[in-house]
This record gives structure tokens, sequence and C-alpha cells, in this order.
């Protein structure tokens, strides 16, 4: 199903491309060096990126270190000529190239809340949650490559309040929330040719433009559908006389569950159930969906959709559980049960918007910032965004080619540095070896029940042994870190 990528060299692995393993100055330099701001901003905005970086969690005072560079943030955080757009645009151009040189990217995408409310004194924020709340709106766009799982960062990042609801019965409600599925799409752009992009979205995506503009746009779309749409079948065809084929969703409830189909998906934790193995059925069917009838003209203009829908669904589930039932539309077609397992693979990729989402919270503690003002938490975001993404990158890492040479990957002095503190054989080391120790050193006790080490375990190891070794790199008079002025625009 994923298209090639004629006339270009072979992608490298994350673990060459996304460069988690420099140093928070160097990797600082590379995030923001590139923005569009004048020379003096540029060298503040990597000077703030480089030092938030080295300590993600603590508050920007203790991320700043002296009273000078806290009053420059402060200064920064408050211009008007600085944005989150302008400071995430070279992460984000960086994400796009690397999608543009692989033959099957995704686009997860889902919204998250970011939530002041025990701040009152805050400025500049609209109601969340039951409306009681205060805060703001974060849509974030992961690019992902399904098969491996590996993060290339973030396509699309954008901010908005939330509006009140409208009155009982009032439709089509133009606000800044209902428009981030579309604004994403056409910021994330259009795939050179020979490639395949997948927009991944749950149901609050469920919008005709959103996947009608995906069409548009040359991408596919992957939707998990809750609203019952109007279907169109040929007069000749079966279907054309089938009450239950009229509409989308008991259409596709309607249909036998294919042979042979059944499969084993796991299902994440939640507050109530461990995480589980859930064995389901598949079956699918392609159809035309309609505009909506009732919808403004500029949407009716854009016309039927062929997609297909596939319904997975779990038969016997346990009596205490929710059973699963995904109702999926896709633009990508699906000839057969391989078809389908893989379509149904790429929706299982979203959750890493969720992962990505408790990194930013709980990596940064963006929702623990004291400044005072809506627009300045924006701004502030324009750091948080990359540094959540390396931090899952960096937990991404440690579960790929584990056992690759750790020196090839990782700075030798720091694989030098942990194989002493750890009193292992660094010349042997692996890059799994190398993540297990540090999991270690950030509390992860290695028993058989643990599990894998989550991210913020490995950071707060990686964090440890990063010290060390600028202790090492000191000792050993290696020539200090400057910003290159090369890569600072003027």
């Amino acid at each position: 199903m994923a298209g090639q990528v004629e006339g270009r060299p072979a992608a490298e692995s994350v673990l060459e491309r996304s460069r988690v393993t420099l140093s928070a100055e160097e990797w600082a330099v590379q995030q923001w060096a590139q923005v569009r701001l004048h020379r003096r901003l540029t060298r503040r905005a990597v000077q703030i990126g480089a030092l938030m970086a080295a300590h993600p969690s603590e508050s920007l005072p203790f991320q700043m270190g002296d009273r000078a560079a806290l009053v420059g943030a402060y200064r920064f955080l408050d211009n008007e000529r600085v944005s989150l757009k302008v400071l995430l645009e070279p992460h984000r151009q960086q994400t796009l190239a690397a999608a543009r040189s692989l033959p099957l990217v995704l686009f997860a995408e889902d919204t998250t809340e970011l939530d002041y409310t025990d701040y009152p004194s805050k400025t500049g924020l609209g109601p969340i949650g039951d409306g009681r709340g205060r805060g703001l709106l974060l849509h974030t766009t992961l690019a992902i490559v399904p098969k491996s799982r590996e993060v290339l960062g973030v396509a699309h990042a954008e901010v908005a309040l939330r509006v009140p609801k409208a009155k009982r019965g009032q439709k089509w409600v133009g606000n800044a929330e209902s428009k981030f599925w579309v604004n994403s799409a056409e910021a994330v752009g259009t795939p050179p040719s020979g490639v395949r992009w997948v927009h991944v979205s749950d149901q609050g995506s469920d919008a005709y433009e959103y996947m009608a503009g995906c069409c548009k746009l040359g991408k596919d779309f992957l939707v998990r559908v809750y609203k019952e749409r109007g279907l169109q079948w040929d007069e000749d065809s079966p279907q054309a006389a089938d009450e239950t084929a009229r509409e989308l969703l008991s259409f596709a409830r309607s249909l036998p569950a294919e042979p042979g189909s059944e499969y084993t998906v796991r299902v994440q934790a939640t507050k109530k159930h461990p995480e589980r193995e859930a064995r389901i059925v598949l079956q699918w069917a392609e159809v035309t969906v309609r505009p909506p009838k009732y919808a403004p003209a500029r949407i009716r203009d854009l016309g039927s959709i062929k997609a297909w829908v596939l319904r997975a669904w779990e038969p016997n589930p346990p009596s205490d559980v929710e059973p699963i039932e995904w109702l999926l539309l896709c633009s990508v077609p699906i000839s057969g049960l391989d078809d389908a397992k893989e379509v149904l693979d790429w929706y299982t990729c979203r959750w890493f918007c969720e992962d990505y989402h408790q990194c930013l919270k709980t990596g940064t503690r963006v929702e623990h910032s004291q400044l005072d003002d809506g627009a300045d938490l924006c701004r502030l975001l324009g750091f948080c965004i990359p540094i959540a993404v390396r931090l899952l990158q960096l937990r991404q890492q440690a579960r790929q080619t584990p056992d690759l040479p750790a020196s090839t990957v990782v700075e030798p002095l720091m694989v030098e540095v942990l194989a002493r503190r750890r009193k292992k054989d660094a010349a042997t080391m692996t890059i799994g070896q190398f993540w297990r120790e540090i999991a270690r050193m950030g509390g992860h006790q290695g028993r058989k029940g643990d599990g894998n080490p989550g991210w913020q375990t490995i950071w707060k190891g990686w964090l440890h042994l990063s010290e060390l070794t600028e202790g090492a790199r000191l000792f050993v008079n290696s020539p200090p870190w400057t910003i290159d002025q090369t890569f600072v625009q003027s």
C-alpha cells in the first residue's frame, strides 16, 4: 500500500536523523538557530532553548541559572515579535523534510487542554473542561513512521481559546477549535510524488471538510467516525434498495465478520482497567459518502468522497470491560485482510499523540509555568514542544535497533562515563544496554514484572549522565561549546 520514492536515497534511521543524543547546547542550535528573528533575538532563543533542554522539568528561574538570563528570558517571552509559529518553524521544516524522504508517513493528531485553573491571576485564557476551568487548547500533529514507530517530530501545532458552546440546535459554528483539523491538513501540505501521507485522527476530526480537504491536497485520511453520514450507491447495486445501506454507521454494523479475520490488539490501560489484549474481528466495504445535506455551500461543493469503512469489534469481551468497537473511515483502498490489518495498525499510532501530550505536561511541566498571560505561555510552548519531542524520541530510541554498538550512536565519552559508572565494558556496550543502564540510573529497577522503562525514567537517567559527562569533559580540558555564528541568520 505504501508508495515508493523514486530517485531518493534510503531514509536514515531516527537514530541518525533525530540527533536526540546531541548535547543540550548543540541540539538547541539545531532547533532555533534558524528562527526568523533579529540576530539578537535568535541568539537569545538558542540560549533559552539550551538552558530549558538541560533541565526540562524545572522552573524557568532554575533553568536560566542567574538573574540576567532570567530577565532576558522574561523579556523574550513577552516580545510581540516572537510567536509560537516563528519559534516552531525550523523544527517543523526539519520534520517535513524527513517526511518527504520516506515512502509512507502518518500524521497523527489530537487536541489537549492545558489547564491553568489553579492560577486565577493569569489572563488571556479560555474555558476548558466543563466550562469552569481556565486554560488553552493545543492541537498537535506528529509525523510518525508506522512500521518502526519512529517519531519524526511535530509537523504542526496550534493554540486556540475555546469558544463557549453554541445555542441548542445551532450548527456549523466556525470557531477556532472546529478549524484545528482543516488547518493542520493545510499546514502539513502536499506530499511529493510517490510518497503517501495519511492523516490519522480520532472522533473529534469527524468533519466532512477535513476529510475532503485531505483528498484535495493529494493525501489520505484515516478517521474514527461517530456521525451518521449519508451514502450513495449506483442504481443497479444491491445496496441501493437496502434500508441499512443508506447511512454509514448502520451499514458498517450490518456487515458480517470477514472469515479468518480474528485479530489481537493491545488495549491501553485506563484508570479502571489494566492494559490487556483483545481478540477482535474485522469487516470492511467500499462506500461513497455524500456531503452533509444542511452544510454550507462551500462544504457541499466539495463533492462526494470515495472511501472504505472498516469495522473492528470485540465479539466476546470480558464481562467487566466495555467492548471495543472502532468504526474507521479511510481513503486508502482496502482490498483484503492484510490491508485491513495494516490500516488498523496505522490507527493505533494515534496514541502517540496522547503519549506526547503527557511528555509535554509532565516532562516540561508547562502547566506549572508562572508566566501570567496566555500569549506568553504560547511563546513558551515554542520551546516546550520540541523539547517534548526529544523526550519521546529518547524513549523510542531505547526500543529501536537495540543491538547497535552504543559508541556509533552516542558520543563515545558519554558511553565511557556510563560504562565506568555502571561497571560495564564500553567497547561491547550496545545501544539497548546503554539505555537500560540509563533507565536504572533514573530509578528503573529492571525486574521481570516492571516492563519497559518509561520516558520520564530514561530522561532522569540521561540528565544525570549528561552532568557526569560534562564534568569528565571539563576534566580532560575539551574546548568549551560556543554558538556557531554561521548558523545564526542576520
